[in-house]
């Protein structure tokens, strides 16, 4: 497999304020794009904006398979816990 793929999602977003608000976000590919957007929206009074990165920073093949819960184990059945309530009773 190459290091190269498509992922088919934006890797920036640029969030654009308006006395502190979000107004919105729009959506970039390249930080060249996102620097236009930039541009156009703060030639406006009152507007600043701010660029989040929201690409991913795994290859597909990076996905960990989750671990079981500390102090379980898959196959533990009923019978493997003995315990008692302090008074000797289970």
């Amino acid at each position: 497999m190459t290091d190269d793929f498509d992922i088919g999602a934006p890797t920036l977003l640029v969030n654009v304020y308006e006395a502190g608000r979000l107004i919105t976000r729009v959506p970039c590919e390249s930080a060249d794009e996102a620097a236009g957007v930039i541009t156009e929206w703060e030639a406006v009074d009152g507007i600043k904006c701010e660029v989040e990165d929201v690409g991913t920073q795994h290859r597909p093949e990076d996905v960990l398979a989750p671990e079981p819960e500390d102090g379980l184990e898959a196959d533990a059945g009923e019978d493997d816990y003995v315990g008692d309530y302090g008074d000797g009773t289970l």
